[in-house]
């Protein structure tokens, strides 16, 4: 019942919604989650062809921007909150990683499995 009187005076005085976190978006080129996305690059570049494995990864940073993002922020989770700038550099990260499973690791180790073929 109170909630309903805070959003009702809230529209009353014409505030908008804020988020829940004031911060800036993540705008830098490189964090700790460009190694999530060097790893997952090595290991997808390894179990799949290069095409579907760069497919699967570049898709991913839409669909966590403009999808989880929005979903984990009514939990107040913190999640994909990210630049345009710091999307494109996971993309390098992913890309490179690709590189690496591709043309390194699958020199030496043979995959468990492989998807995609």
């Amino acid at each position: 019942m109170n909630t309903m009187k805070n959003r009702s005076e809230r529209k009353a005085k014409g505030l908008k919604k804020i988020p829940f976190d004031h911060r800036q978006r993540n705008n830098s080129l490189y964090d700790n989650w460009s190694l999530v996305h060097l790893t997952s690059g090595i290991v997808f570049g390894w179990i799949m062809s290069p095409f579907w494995a760069l497919v699967l990864l570049v898709l991913w940073e839409p669909f966590e921007n403009f999808i989880l993002s929005p979903i984990f922020a009514r939990f107040k989770i913190d999640f994909g909150y990210e630049t345009l700038r710091n999307s494109l550099s996971d993309i390098f990260f992913d890309t490179i990683g690709v590189i690496i499973g591709v043309y390194i690791l699958l020199q030496f180790f043979e995959p468990p499995f492989r998807l995609f073929q």
